[in-house]
C-alpha cells in the first residue's frame, strides 16, 4: 500500500520544521516531513542566528518583526526552547546612506520595532569600548538577538510530532509526480509517497525540483564564513550584535567567551564548496574587529564554518504557490535571511499549502514571478545580506 498524507514537505531545515508545526496548528496533521540527512544539517546548521528587524521593506521587516517575537518566546509557541539571548543589535552605515538607514529606522518603527537612530558620536558615548571613526550613521536595536538554529528547528519538528506529525529522516526524495497539473506524489528512494500537497523547503536543490516540473526559478550560491574567536573575558564579558555595511561583516557573542564573525558572499559551487574558514579571511576579519573594537586585539582564534545562501536576483526570497501546479508550494532563496524570518515563512507556506494563500502576511511582493514582470524588490544597501 502507498503512503498517503495531506502535505508533504520535502526538506528538515528550519523552514520545512516551522511549516509541519504552523500545518498543526491549524489542524492539518496527516502530514510528513522527508529529510535525507538529519534536521538543520544544511543552511540552517551553518547560519549566524541572528535575529534582527532592519530591512528595507515593509514585508521584511513585518516578517522579522513576527519571526523574532515568536523565537524569542519559543517555548510558549512550541513547549520547547529556542535559545534566544537579548544583546541588542547595532547597525552602522557609511557615509552616504545616512538617509537610507534613517528612513529604513522609520519604517522598523512604523511597524511596531524599537529602532534607534544616531549619530556616531551618540553611539560613541553609548559604547565608548567601539571607534566609529569612518562610520556615517547608526542605529540601535535594544530588542534584537540571537538563538539556536538546531534548538528551534527541531522545537517545531518535536511540536509538530507531538500533534501528530511524521517526521522521516534517511529519504532522498528523487522527484515530484506531477499529473493534470498538480502535484499527486513525490518520489524516494525507498518509493512512491501521495500527497495532497507538497511544500518545496530543500534550499540549495531546489532547483532541480522546479526544473523538473517545468517552473524553473534563478537561483545561485555563494559561501559565507564565520569565524569563530575567544574573546578577552576581562575586557569583554560581552557585546551586542554589530553589522557594519562598509566590510560586509557582522559579529556576535555567543556562549561563554566566544564571538562570532560573518564575512564576505562569494559565489560558489553548491556540492563542492570548502566548508571550512580561509586563512586570509581570518586576517581580514580580526585586522578590521580590532580597528573596530580595540580590545579584541587579545582574541585567539578558534576554527570556523562556511555556509551556503541560496541567492535570488533580488537577494529576497521566493514564498509562493509554483506556476502552473497550485498545490505545489515552495519556499526558495532566503539569501541570509532565512533564520531571521523563518516563523512567518513557515507559517505562510501551511497557509499556502491548505488555504491556497497567505493570510497572515500578504506575501505577494515575494511571489514566483515577479523576476519575470521585472517587479524586483529594493535594498537600501545593496544587493547583499544586508538587504
Amino acid at each position: 500500500m502507498i503512503d498517503s498524507y495531506d502535505v508533504v514537505v520535502i526538506g528538515g531545515g528550519v523552514m520545512g520544521c516551522a511549516t509541519l508545526h504552523y500545518l498543526a496548528k491549524m489542524g492539518v496533521t496527516n502530514t510528513l516531513l522527508l529529510e535525507r540527512d538529519t534536521l538543520a544539517a544544511g543552511s540552517t546548521g551553518r547560519s549566524m542566528t541572528i535575529l534582527r528587524m532592519h530591512y528595507s521593506n515593509a514585508i521584511t521587516t513585518q516578517m522579522a518583526k513576527e519571526s523574532r517575537d515568536v523565537i524569542a518566546d519559543f517555548e510558549s509557541e512550541t513547549g520547547h526552547p529556542g535559545g534566544f539571548v537579548n544583546t541588542g543589535y547595532v547597525f552602522m552605515v557609511e557615509p552616504g546612506q545616512e538617509d537610507a538607514l534613517r528612513k529604513n529606522s522609520a519604517l522598523q518603527r512604523k511597524h511596531g520595532v524599537d529602532s534607534r537612530p544616531m549619530a556616531p558620536q551618540e553611539a560613541s558615548v553609548m559604547w565608548p569600548e567601539m571607534d566609529f571613526h569612518g562610520v556615517g550613521a547608526v542605529t540601535f536595536e535594544p530588542n534584537s538577538g540571537y538563538a539556536d538554529s538546531s534548538a528551534v528547528t527541531n522545537g517545531f519538528a518535536l511540536s509538530a510530532r507531538e500533534a501528530g506529525a511524521e517526521v522521516r529522516l534517511g529519504s532522498n526524495v528523487t522527484g515530484i509526480v506531477v499529473e493534470g497539473g498538480k502535484a499527486v506524489a513525490v518520489e524516494t528512494d525507498q518509493g512512491r509517497i501521495n500527497a495532497g500537497a507538497v511544500v518545496l523547503t530543500a534550499g540549495p536543490w531546489i532547483p532541480e525540483f522546479l526544473e523538473s516540473v517545468g517552473a524553473p526559478l534563478s537561483l545561485s550560491w555563494v559561501r559565507h564564513q564565520v569565524i569563530k574567536l575567544h574573546r578577552p573575558l576581562n575586557r569583554i564579558p560581552t557585546h551586542p550584535i554589530i553589522a557594519d555595511t562598509s566590510n560586509g561583516i557582522s559579529f556576535r557573542p555567543d556562549a561563554g567567551d566566544l564571538t562570532l564573525i560573518g564575512i564576505r558572499e562569494d559565489p560558489t559551487d553548491r556540492d563542492t564548496y570548502n566548508q571550512s574558514v580561509d586563512p586570509s579571511c581570518v586576517a581580514d576579519s580580526l585586522e578590521y574587529l580590532v580597528r573596530r573594537y580595540p580590545a579584541f586585539d587579545e582574541a585567539g582564534w578558534d576554527g570556523g564554518w562556511s555556509g551556503l545562501f541560496t541567492i535570488t536576483p533580488d537577494h529576497h526570497p521566493v514564498i509562493d504557490r509554483v506556476p502552473g501546479i497550485d498545490n505545489l508550494v515552495v519556499g526558495a532563496g532566503f539569501s541570509g535571511h532565512g533564520f531571521k524570518l523563518s516563523p512567518s515563512i513557515g507559517r505562510a507556506l501551511a497557509e499556502l499549502a491548505t488555504h491556497g494563500k497567505s493570510t497572515s502576511i500578504d506575501m505577494t511582493p515575494l511571489r514566483f514571478t515577479r523576476f519575470a514582470e521585472n517587479d524586483l524588490l529594493d535594498s537600501a544597501y545593496g544587493a547583499s545580506v544586508f538587504a
